[in-house]
């Protein structure tokens, strides 16, 4: 066993070597946040999470067919969120003819405490329709533990993990349905991406497979993108898909011209991963509503609907009445009134949009019953701390921590045809006890990776 300066040094060394970067806010080129050793979890538990995967993605390409459902759900919400208003008029107004449909989702997790280790549940917290990043990234980690645990018994309890190949593969498969064996595939992004090494991995493994991908943010792809016989068409070539990672935030759309572009993307032939349908799918208001059982039964057979609602939480619109005591009052009153068990989520992708405890109780008393129809109530998840030693830049910091579990999917489908659907691997995030987020990008998560456990005992 090394030393741990020493271990930790060749951790160091090996992050910087093999591509498990990312570029500080300062600009300096740094390995990207990770923990020392993989969060140990209950083998059963991660089996199940993976094994839920596809009905998930079956279940948000349904939803996502069904532009209807979608706009009786967020119509209410959108009145007073104009991001969301905006997607939201995209949906079912284009005349376009692609029958593709690609997903690339992550569903994450928390697990939920019990009494006993053995009695600890997962739980979900999100399912990502858009931008589900870090596949990349992940596979790095996994990479660098298998290099730190090499000889050890630990190894073999190490769960495989790679997603990149899983999604490169799906892509692959989508642009050979488009036709074109010439096309590119375009990757959305944001004007100043520090995230970029993630995206160049799979920039790079699309490359390998003879796909070119071009890198434009949406107020540029509004003054370089047109539509040309029904394709969507960059600086003169035709761009087979249309990747984003970004899109997912107010902030995305600061100019009408960005806007324009996603109307422009909408409209064309370009498989878009996801189009705004599918988007709207992993909205938190439609997550609400499929936690109803006679909702969830509209998308999905019985028995899948029962194995999904066993990971679900509590989630209410605010106004609906819930039983605090021997009363009966609106959610967002029993949240006020006992806010540690709650958290206020807005129709909002990309960590930290949501609130908790007295801030949470402050800003619901603030609003009207209308503004309290932008956003849902979700019951707080609690989770079993582990010790940990996580580095960011260089620095070690120890503590108890919990780790949030990610399962990447992708899914293919031609009109009302399943072509391909299946789990590709997980993200670990792994985060201080204390702490209410965590985003890797926004300086809260550590990349990380699976220990199987057994919890039986």
């Amino acid at each position: 066993m090394k030393d741990p300066e020493r271990r930790l040094a060749e951790a160091i060394d090996f992050a910087l070597l093999n591509g498990l970067l990312k570029y500080t806010p300062q600009g300096r080129l740094a390995h990207a946040p990770f923990a020392l050793t993989p969060s140990p979890q209950p083998a059963r538990a991660m089996a199940r999470l993976e094994a839920l995967t596809v009905p998930f993605n079956a279940l948000a390409w349904r939803v996502a067919g069904d532009v209807p459902f979608l706009r009786a759900a967020l119509e209410p919400a959108a009145r007073h969120d104009t991001f969301l208003r905006n997607l939201l008029s995209l949906t079912g107004t284009a005349d376009r003819d692609q029958p593709l449909r690609l997903l690339v989702t992550r569903n994450d997790y928390l697990m939920q405490i019990g009494d006993t280790p053995a009695d600890d549940v997962p739980r979900q917290v999100e399912l990502n329709t858009i931008s589900a990043a870090y596949a990349g990234l992940a596979g790095r980690v996994h990479a660098l533990h298998a290099h730190l645990l090499a000889g050890q018994p630990e190894a073999a309890r190490l769960l495989p993990n790679d997603p990149l190949v899983g999604i490169v593969e799906a892509v692959s498969q989508a642009h050979g349905r488009y036709g074109q064996p010439g096309a590119v595939c375009l990757m959305v992004i944001q004007p100043e991406e520090r995230n970029i090494f993630d995206q160049r991995l799979f920039e790079f493994a699309l490359l390998r497979r003879g796909i070119a991908t071009r890198r434009l943010s949406l107020p540029q792809l509004a003054g370089e993108g047109a539509l040309r016989e029904g394709h969507l068409v960059v600086r003169g070539e035709v761009a087979a898909l249309t990747y984003f990672r970004a899109g997912y935030g107010p902030e995305d759309y600061a100019t009408p011209d960005a806007l324009r572009a996603r109307a422009l993307i909408e409209a064309s032939s370009t498989i878009a991963v996801p189009d705004v349908a599918t988007q709207l799918a992993g909205a938190k208001k439609v997550q609400q509503l499929l936690t109803d059982p006679a909702t969830l039964a509209r998308f999905c057979p019985p028995e899948q609907g029962k194995a999904m609602a066993a990971v679900f939480v509590g989630q209410y619109e605010p106004q609906a009445s819930l039983t605090l005591g021997s009363r009966k009052l609106p959610a967002w009153e029993a949240a006020c009134a006992e806010p540690v068990r709650y958290v206020l989520k807005p129709q909002r992708e990309g960590g930290g949009n949501n609130l908790y405890d007295q801030a949470m109780a402050e800003a619901l008393r603030g609003m009207s019953a209308e503004q309290r129809d932008a956003y849902i109530l979700m019951e707080r998840i609690v989770s079993r701390p582990h010790d940990a030693l996580t580095v960011v830049e260089g620095v070690p910091r120890g503590g108890p921590h919990v780790s949030e579990i990610g399962r990447f999917g992708v899914l293919l489908a031609e009109g009302r045809r399943e072509l391909l659907n299946r789990d590709v691997g997980y993200l670990v995030r792994t985060k201080a006890e204390s702490s209410l987020e965590s985003g890797v990008s926004a300086g809260f998560g550590h990349l990380d990776s699976l220990l199987a456990v057994d919890t039986s005992s």
